[in-house]
């Protein structure tokens, strides 16, 4: 372990003798996982307490949490995981003994599960005394109200650990809900929390803020303890619409349907019901608005394979300047994470690589946990592998992927966290490059105005915490 995580390991080990909750709140990259496994490991070894140990996490990093578990200590660990046989057959198999008869003695010492099936297999978890659960990308339980929140507040646990980067995302309630989970005791009244945190115009209210989170929140940055760790440079490049987009973009704003539905048949037209959403898919692609791509093919008149694709690339400014990018980057051997918000403009991204001849990966929420990590070694492996297509939700957290080192965020999420999460993947330790990161943005749109609000939001986390 390096020094901090050691300092981390023996704060955790504070807490848990104090008796107290813990967030372990370093950020993105700096090793959270292996802290708390080390943790668990000295619960196992110095002290003799088998378990059970529970952790939760996100579906992408559950082969990552199996690997550190396997690769720093001796305990048995059962992944659970699956449909309602599957979920069965593992209770049967993994849970308990052949011949013991009291029910408190386990085969497993650590349980991993995801969110989903924390909620799904409810009836076989709860009933287990949790000696230490650990919620990774704890920021999943924001709202005090979500279904994952109100489901794990039923299980048994005698010590709760949240691991996040970004344990602060848009609101201060948030926060309360977090600490509420943790220690409800002591963050029993939201009213109160709120009446006196709510507003936090001055800097005395800020610092009392602080001094109440310190005992139960450890976060270190990168640039503090981890000076290996490449500079991280953002250049943020504005683009203009192309015909097409300006077109789509005005009929959207005005709300023109003669326009935007000539030449559409049956389902196949724009939804008007959120104009901001059609505003965000025009900026990023008007290929994405229902009955466009046709209709756009139709008017250019394009009959061979070759001109529909050149005709995909000059419709959106994005894709123009995403073409020139990635031949440079090629040229000059990097290589590439790509996010977007979206799966469908994944789909775009993946037709235009696929014509360039360009080698990619692909994570968005519909690939399978296996099939994910799979991806990520081949892309950490393969020299050809050039870009990593993700889903800025589904692929943005808790994944190592140091072999890139440049960062393209096609679209931006209205919750900067997203986006930080994101960057954090190649951005970590084992990075060995200056990581460059590129946002694109269409200049004087909604999307534009978008990012500048968003950005308000990073100043809440960077006081704060």
């Amino acid at each position: 372990l390096r020094k901090y995580q050691l300092e981390g390991l023996n704060w955790l080990m504070f807490c848990y003798l104090k008796n107290q909750g813990s967030i372990i709140a370093d950020e993105m990259g700096l090793g959270k996982t292996v802290q708390s496994v080390s943790f668990l490991d000295q619960l196992y070894r110095k002290f003799k307490i088998r378990g059970p140990f529970l952790v939760i996490a996100p579906l992408s990093t559950i082969p990552h949490w199996e690997r550190e578990f396997k690769g720093w200590t001796d305990m048995n660990v059962v992944v659970y995981h699956g449909g309602a046989v599957a979920r069965d057959m593992i209770v049967d198999y993994e849970f308990y003994y052949e011949n013991e008869t009291r029910e408190d003695v386990y085969k497993f010492n650590v349980l991993i599960t995801t969110f989903e099936m924390a909620i799904a297999g409810v009836g076989h978890l709860k009933q287990i005394p949790w000696r230490v659960a650990i919620i990774d990308e704890a920021h999943r339980l924001k709202s005090k109200s979500s279904k994952i929140t109100e489901t794990l507040k039923m299980y048994e646990m005698d010590h709760r650990i949240l691991a996040t980067g970004t344990p602060l995302q848009n609101r201060i309630e948030e926060l309360w809900a977090l600490m509420n989970f943790l220690e409800p005791q002591v963050f029993n009244s939201e009213e109160e929390f709120i009446g006196e945190f709510g507003d936090l115009k001055r800097s005395e209210d800020v610092e009392r803020l602080q001094g109440l989170l310190k005992p139960y929140m450890l976060r270190r940055l990168k640039e503090d303890v981890e000076k290996s760790i490449p500079v991280k440079e953002e250049t943020i490049i504005e683009v203009e619409l192309t015909g097409p987009q300006k077109k789509y973009y005005r009929a959207i704003l005005e709300k023109n349907f003669n326009f935007l539905t000539k030449g559409c048949k049956g389902n196949n037209m724009p939804n008007l019901m959120n104009v901001m959403m059609e505003l965000r898919k025009c900026c990023i692609h008007p290929y994405l608005i229902k009955g466009a791509e046709e209709r756009i093919n139709e008017e250019a008149r394009v009959k061979s394979y070759d001109e529909q694709f050149n005709l995909m690339i000059q419709s959106s400014g994005k894709l123009v300047l995403l073409d020139k990018l990635l031949k440079k980057l090629k040229e000059n051997g990097h290589k590439v994470l790509i996010f977007s918000q979206m799966t469908k403009c994944l789909d775009i991204l993946s037709d235009y690589l696929n014509g360039k001849g360009y080698k990619y990966e692909r994570i968005d929420g519909g690939i399978r946990g296996d099939l994910r990590q799979a991806s990520i070694d081949r892309f950490n492996k393969d020299e050809d592998s050039f870009v990593f297509l993700l889903c800025t939700r589904a692929g943005g957290v808790g994944i190592n992927l140091t072999s890139a080192d440049t960062v393209i965020i096609y679209d931006s999420d209205w919750n900067p966290q997203n986006d930080l999460q994101a960057q954090a993947r190649c951005h970590r330790i084992g990075q060995t490059k200056s990581v460059k990161i590129y946002r694109l943005l269409t200049r004087n749109t909604y999307e534009r105005e978008m990012f500048d609000k968003a950005s308000l939001k990073l100043g809440l986390d960077k006081a704060i915490l």
